[in-house]
């Protein structure tokens, strides 16, 4: 079988990266929309002013933005629940097809179409390839460690303060140097001499949750 972590299909996975923020902020300008045609149908907000009657809101340029909204955020919703249904589909095959239980309810890297899944009853690790329909079983001992990794990057902010540059009392606000944390991931170091590292982009809190997870696994 080939590599479960070179095949999977760019598209996909591309996809997959983009569904989840996409779905948020489209679900977030229906609901501002939304809220917006709600109070000018009472004549409240700004787009009461331009708009005379019900039927001129229900065709205004307001309208037309909340429908697209809608078909992106109900396009994004449906591909992540196809995708989803896909990934535990496949973790119950190989439930069944191996008599092992490994936990659907938790897959480390989705909404990636690459994801491991763990059964702590039977010590076994499932590499799974939701593209090609694929998995490849390791025992515990395969992942050999975990971390969660970020990248800080400095900027220079306005502190709230302000400083005389002359006698005329002339002043300018005052910056200060901040740094700050981002594009967190969980990378797994592995017994593969091909792939010795695997990293799984996600939130902060996603990837605490894990490594208390991971801990939790294997040194519960």
């Amino acid at each position: 079988m080939a590599s479960v972590w070179k095949t999977v299909g760019v598209g996909v996975g591309a996809a997959a990266g983009l569904a989840v923020p996409v779905a948020g902020l489209s679900g977030l300008a229906v609901a501002g929309l939304t809220l917006i045609l709600v109070l000018a149908m009472f004549g409240v907000g700004p787009a009461r002013m331009s708009q005379t009657s019900l039927w001129g809101l229900l065709t205004s340029e307001l309208m037309l933005y909340l429908l697209i909204s809608l078909v992106i955020f109900s396009l994004s919703f449906r591909f992540l629940a196809r995708l989803q249904a896909r990934c535990q589909a496949l973790v119950a095959r190989i439930n069944a097809q191996q008599g092992l239980s490994f936990d659907a309810g938790h897959l480390l890297g989705y909404p990636a179409p690459a994801f491991l899944v763990f059964d702590s009853r039977n010590c076994k690790i499932a590499a799974c390839d939701v593209v090609n329909d694929a998995y490849k079983l390791h025992d515990f001992s395969w992942l050999l460690g975990w971390q969660m990794t970020w990248r800080e990057v400095e900027s220079m902010e306005m502190n709230g303060g302000s400083r005389q540059i002359n006698a005329s009392g002339m002043s300018v606000p005052t910056f200060e140097r901040t740094v700050r944390a981002k594009d967190f991931a969980i990378e797994l170091q592995t017994a593969d001499p091909q792939r010795p590292l695997l990293s799984f982009p996600m939130s902060r809190r996603a990837a605490e949750t894990w490594c208390a997870r991971l801990n939790a696994l294997f040194n519960g």
